[in-house]
């Protein structure tokens, strides 16, 4: 490649780069990367892999010019493997022939796929290596070092777009959902139960809300820290949902307190999906200092659409004002809303 030609191949990485900005979808993403690196390598196909944080491992986020088969393969560990070196190291790798390097893990895949060169370039940032984009050729024919230097360029610039659509995906769960817990926010639940209440208008339906507790939970932060405060939070929140049937709504109203939305569900059933919420979160472990377990209870009170209330606020007070009932009533206890005494 003479200087002209370089300089052209510049240029167009440039502003294949610009266009990066405009990504907010993660998957719109990918694909142009993918696309644009076959491109600028002349490769017969490609591949993307991304640090899964939750799992701790390089996940191939998006593939071409692949079997379902290559693409369904294991995800790999930091450090395993050709791109699992690259993305550790942070340092390109190149090859004509896969099956003959010693570290690669899927030589027998590669054999399948018909692979033999191969590029890999990490996806690189200030905080370091977020994951590879690898590119293929089905002749052992090594790829030029223009490739892995162009390559290594474009993938640099697509790090910073990758950065991008992984915090614009972060905020918009934060506008939906409790960033400590998972489930919904304030500002969710409430538009969801406007929603659920239209329903019930519209359909002749029940919905019943159920305003959780946890009790002495102010106790638990003092003696045991916010740390394990914020563990008992989310651990609160995961035994919910792994109670509630799919069609509830879960969320966090604020601090301790949680609401759950059961549609289609008068008050007495929902007592009865209160009282399994009870049992389930007396058995669960919550752990304490010192890893040892710590008993958790909470305090309920129980409102439903249409006899306590046609509209949202209406509901959610009267729930609220049962479940202080159920502290006064010495805490550990469900109240409806309209009867006198917990249970």
């Amino acid at each position: 490649m003479d200087g002209d030609d370089y300089q052209k191949v510049l240029d167009r990485i440039f502003f294949v780069s610009e266009k990066l900005i405009v990504f907010d979808r993660a998957d719109d993403l990918f694909d142009h990367l993918i696309k644009t690196s076959i491109s600028l390598t002349m490769a017969d196909a490609a591949t993307i892999r991304v640090f899964n944080v939750e799992k701790g491992t390089l996940d191939i986020a998006m593939g071409y010019g692949l079997s379902d088969g290559f693409l369904s393969q294991p995800a790999l560990r930091i450090g395993e493997g050709i791109t699992g070196r690259v993305v550790l190291e942070g340092k390109p790798f190149s090859t004509d022939d896969v099956t003959q390097v010693p570290h690669c893990v899927n030589k027998e895949l590669a054999r399948l796929e018909g692979i033999k060169a191969l590029i890999c370039v990490p996806l690189k940032s200030k905080e370091g290596s977020s994951g590879c984009i690898t590119a293929y050729k089905k002749q052992a024919i090594a790829f030029a070092e223009h490739d892995l230097l162009l390559l290594s360029i474009f993938a640099s610039q697509a790090a910073k777009a990758v950065e991008k659509t992984s915090l614009v995906r972060d905020l918009q769960r934060q506008v939906t959902y409790d960033q400590l817990t998972g489930i919904y926010n304030k500002k969710a639940l409430l538009k969801s139960l406007d929603m659920q209440v239209n329903l019930s208008v519209r359909h002749g339906q029940s919905t019943s809300v159920i305003f959780l507790d946890i009790d002495n939970f102010k106790m638990f932060n003092d003696t045991q820290g916010h740390l394990l405060g914020d563990k008992l939070l989310s651990d609160f929140a995961r035994v919910l949902k792994e109670c509630c049937r799919k069609s509830d709504i879960i969320g966090r109203y604020g601090g301790e307190e949680f609401v759950v939305i059961a549609s289609q569900t008068s008050k007495e059933n929902a007592y009865v999906l209160c009282t399994k919420l009870r049992e389930a979160v007396k058995t669960y472990k919550f752990i304490g200092s010192s890893g040892i377990d710590v008993p958790v209870t909470f305090s309920a009170g129980i409102s439903s659409f249409p006899e306590d209330g046609s509209s949202v606020d209406e509901l959610l007070k009267k729930a609220d004002e049962a479940m202080y009932k159920s502290k006064i009533a010495g805490k550990d206890a469900i109240t409806l809303w309209g009867t006198p005494k917990a249970s």
